[in-house]
């Protein structure tokens, strides 16, 4: 079927041709994706150079005026046919650093615009998201901090409205800060760095000749569709059926697609889920102590619940859980199962690791499998064990499946059904290391992250006290955000939104700080907020509250987060406790957090939402009761200051509006 995939052709500057990169084999051009290795200290330095491909306005979703019966052009999104684009790096705790007259490189700032001279001039926008670039070319330089921490991270295009097109077409690599040496040993020599494997998910939904319908505001149009065309801009969870018709389909890295009933017939078409840029490969673990498995989901809205099935027992292997969004745990010796639990959250299904370990370990934490919504990326260690989790030698011709067994994110109608799919064969061989070897001794830098010089505690060296914005201030003492993930108008499911408000010291809101959800706005960053004196980072609680009846994935850029219970006494020792504690520290930290859904309070108010508000609440109906969402509470420390936003990363939600800009600015004069 000859699909077209978006890639990002990489080579040394010194060997470029002017801005093109030399056709032979110092070129990287793999659709899987790419690797860029990083140390902490570095100063990354990249050419950006647009040559995408023009798109049909009629297949761009955010062209057309999602609030609008019949169609018309979006003022916001009337250039996203000329696949404009640009380069975040998730994950990084680095600056947004905007160009200046005297510096005219770029940060890791999403508000700027690169557009291919060749699809034609953009047209000026009510909404400018940013500078706009139309030469084609792009400079950034992004400086590593000393004290980042080591892990996997990622990078992809951030132009609002069109991120889920170039994801789905496959426009992503991964970042990885520093050695897993440094946190990860047997307790004697440092984890083999030749036995950490790279695992980068993705989709891509491709189609057979016909017809299908693309959304054009409200309603959908029939258009024809190409034998091999990529649906990226609307991809579709029920493109093949959630689980196989019958057991001669076997699904190995993809599923065929399907008539879905009154909607789109994707009968001929395939939905492939390749695994760095193979369609089911093979994974020969064969080394002593196995492997330490970087996973990163790269797709656009995709989410799969990984597990390691054996195919001798058909159970679930265990693994020690690494890291989690690009930072290493730490658990101190003796967390408990349930502190374990909640530090997984619904991300983990964390269980009790068999055996025992020297008293001075940390403690492991056990998986039997993990739910990954798209951004997220998880480090396991891998090896041969049996059905009890126990590591013994593997029996001759051992093998397991990685397989996302499938997953519906939310309730039935309004929650994504996405597919069980087989990923990868994985086989076994000399993996035994020995009895005694049970788990292996993380050092995790979550802990050394939060400590004096860690980058979330250390004084952020480039800024230079300067004059708040106008409206910029510091949350007083005691008072959090608190944040709603909802739709802009319930009875329209095509445009996102975040709304706001503030809470005193006594949870009290903030009168005249709400803000109703609302689609995001790149002229109004109305949360503006210094560093603390001395150009010290700053640390805020937010409330995180989903209105819907499906699950959202809240995500930050420019920093990491932690659970926190709000409940727990002052000098409480729990990786919770509002206060973070020097010894214990934040357990796990993440970039991304699964928001729960909403439930309505009885069934006459569950069918109403249901049939007339598209499965979503409101803020009032959430402040009144009728709908029931327990906030998820989390601490947020500020070290980088910039422009930046948080969001939805279901990239069709943020597309369509689920996202809000922040600014952090120095501290003022004292």
């Amino acid at each position: 079927m000859n699909p077209t995939g978006w890639v990002y052709e990489i080579c040394y500057r010194s060997q470029a041709i002017n801005d093109r990169c030399p056709l032979n084999k110092s070129t990287i051009s793999e659709f899987g994706g790419v690797r860029l290795a990083l140390q902490p200290g570095d100063k990354l330095k990249i050419r950006l150079v647009n040559r995408l491909p023009k798109q049909d306005p009629n297949k761009v979703m955010h062209y057309w005026n999602s609030d609008e019966e019949t169609p018309v052009v979006d003022e916001a999104g009337v250039n996203l046919p000329l696949s404009p684009t640009n380069l975040h790096t998730h994950g990084l705790v680095v600056q947004a650093r905007g160009a200046t007259v005297n510096n005219p490189t770029w940060g890791d700032d999403i508000y700027v615009t690169l557009y291919n001279p060749a699809n034609g001039m953009p047209q000026e926008q009510m909404m400018d998201h940013g500078a706009v670039v139309t030469s084609g070319v792009l400079d950034y330089v992004i400086d590593i901090p000393p004290n980042e921490p080591s892990g996997a991270d990622w990078f992809h295009p951030h132009v609002h409205g069109i991120t889920s097109d170039s994801l789905s077409s496959g426009l992503s690599g991964i970042i990885s800060i520093g050695r897993h040496g440094t946190y990860l040993s047997d307790g004697k020599k440092a984890f083999p760095k030749q036995q950490q494997r790279h695992l980068i998910l993705k989709d891509m939904q491709v189609l057979a000749a016909g017809t299908v319908n693309f959304q054009q505001g409200i309603n959908a149009y029939p258009f024809p569709v190409s034998n091999g065309e990529v649906l990226d801009d609307q991809q579709d969870p029920q493109f093949c059926t959630q689980y196989p018709a019958s057991p001669a389909e076997t699904r190995l890295g993809s599923c065929p697609g399907t008539n879905v009933d009154g909607d789109n017939d994707y009968t001929n078409g395939a939905w492939y889920f390749p695994v760095s840029g193979v369609v089911y490969p093979t994974i020969a673990v064969n080394k002593p102590k196995g492997e330490l498995w970087s996973i990163t989901n790269a797709s656009a809205s995709a989410t799969y619940r990984l597990e390691l099935n054996s195919n001798t027992g058909n159970y679930p292997m265990l693994m020690q859980l690494i890291s989690v969004d690009g930072i290493s745990a730490y658990l101190p010796p003796g967390t408990s199962l349930a502190d374990k639990q909640k530090l997984g959250g619904s991300r983990f299904d964390v269980v009790t690791c068999p055996g025992t370990w020297p008293a001075d370990f940390p403690e492991p934490m056990c998986i039997k499998s993990m739910s990954m919504l798209p951004g997220s990326r998880a480090e396991v260690w891998v090896t041969y064990r049996d059905a009890s989790g126990n590591i013994v030698k593997p029996p001759r011709g051992a093998s397991a499946t990685l397989r996302s067994v499938g997953i519906t994110t939310g309730e039935a109608g309004v929650g994504d059904p996405w597919p069980a799919v087989n990923l990868a064969a994985v086989t076994f061989h000399g993996t035994y290391t020995n009895s005694a070897l049970v788990a292996l001794k993380l050092e995790g830098e979550a802990l050394k992250a939060n400590a004096p010089q860690g980058i979330f505690a250390a004084k952020v060296p480039y800024a230079q006290a300067a004059n708040l914005p106008p409206g910029c201030a510091a949350l007083p003492p005691g008072h959090r955000r608190r944040i709603f993930f909802g739709l802009v108008d319930v009875t329209n499911p095509n445009i996102f939104g975040l709304g706001y408000e503030e809470l005193d010291q006594d949870g009290k809101v903030v009168l005249g700080s709400e803000h109703p959800v609302s689609a995001f706005d790149p002229m109004n960053p109305f949360i503006c907020l210094p560093l603390a004196a001395g150009q010290m980072p700053v640390r805020e609680a937010w409330e995180l509250v989903n209105l819907a009846t499906e699950n959202h994935n809240f995500h930050i850029h420019q920093t990491k987060f932690r659970a926190v219970d709000p409940t727990l006494a002052p000098g409480s020792k729990s990786p919770f406790a509002p206060i973070l504690h020097p010894e214990t520290g934040p357990g796990v930290m993440e970039d991304e957090a699964t928001l729960q859904i909403a439930h309505a309070k009885d069934q006459s108010w569950a069918q109403e939402i249901s049939d007339n508000q598209n499965g979503y609440c409101t803020i009032a109906q959430w402040h009144d009761g009728t709908c029931i969402n327990t906030p998820a509470v989390v601490d947020i420390p500020f070290a980088e200051t910039g422009e930046f936003v948080y969001h939805c990363h279901i990239l069709e939600h943020e597309d369509a509006g689920m996202m809000a800009k922040i600014q952090v600015v120095p501290s003022p004069v004292p």
